[in-house]
């Protein structure tokens, strides 16, 4: 079942794997961004003319762009902002036990 453009999710096995190049990267109830490949780096990144609302964010020299890709094909899952100590945000939570029943 496919849970995202790119990840797929095997009821049976109860797995998150890639819809393009098939690699499993974890269980269902673990976070899938915690086992993909990671680039971090300045907001601006995000693209040419990105620059952070100062309003909102304020003066943060800690936030970075975070890019989430395959590690076997290196397809682009996700993205996220984030402060260099924040977590990795847990965005697609499966409920594994309703898959189970």
């Amino acid at each position: 079942m496919q849970i995202q453009k790119y990840l797929d999710l095997n009821e049976e096995e109860l797995t998150i794997s890639c819809r393009k190049c098939g690699e499993t990267l974890c269980n269902a109830d673990e976070n899938y961004k915690e086992h993909s490949a990671m680039r971090t780096g300045p907001v601006t990144d995000a693209g040419p003319a990105f620059e952070p609302p100062k309003k909102l964010l304020g003066q943060d020299p800690n936030l970075e762009f975070r890019q989430f890709f395959c590690p076997s094909c290196g397809v682009l899952f996700d993205h996220e902002f984030a402060r260099e100590d924040d977590p990795i945000l847990h965005d697609i939570e499966v409920d594994v036990d309703s898959i189970k029943a």
